[in-house]
């Protein structure tokens, strides 16, 4: 009996920490999804590869000792395909965020429709360098 009580009790326990919500919980209606974008010499990583459609905001952090930017593009090119002239790649930017300085933190929320994105620091010689990552919007 009192090992049917302690169960329920854990039941009820776990059913409580799952109606709080987590990171995989999706974002209310009109909410933006957040990605934190972390840039350093000569990567770019974002904390989610995938989102839903919707509003999402960049939180773009420069760990590096460099300036960088951040560039979302939206395209079907494989991340590490994009077009490239005079050391940048060639595409036409979403969003863009420029002139991050190490230590430097910036925002920016746009609103995505279901597709593939990618995001990149698109100084001369960066986006070649390896700093890049792909993005999938779904709904």
């Amino acid at each position: 009996m009192k090992y049917v009580a302690v169960m329920l009790a854990a039941l009820a326990a776990l059913a409580a920490l799952a109606s709080v919500g987590g990171a995989s919980a999706a974002p209310a209606a009109g909410q933006a999804k957040i990605v934190t974008v972390t840039l350093s010499e000569w990567k770019l990583v974002p904390s989610l590869k995938r989102v839903p459609a919707g509003k999402v905001t960049f939180v773009i952090r420069n760990k590096g000792k460099l300036v960088h930017e951040l560039v979302l593009t939206r395209t079907n090119v494989a991340p590490a395909k994009l077009p490239t002239s005079g050391g940048v790649a060639k595409v036409k930017p979403l969003a863009a965020v420029r002139n991050i300085g190490p230590g430097q933190t910036k925002r920016v929320t746009v609103t995505l429709r279901a597709g593939k994105y990618v995001l990149l620091c698109n100084l001369p010689a960066h986006y070649q360098s390896g700093q890049y990552a792909g993005l999938v919007v779904g709904s």
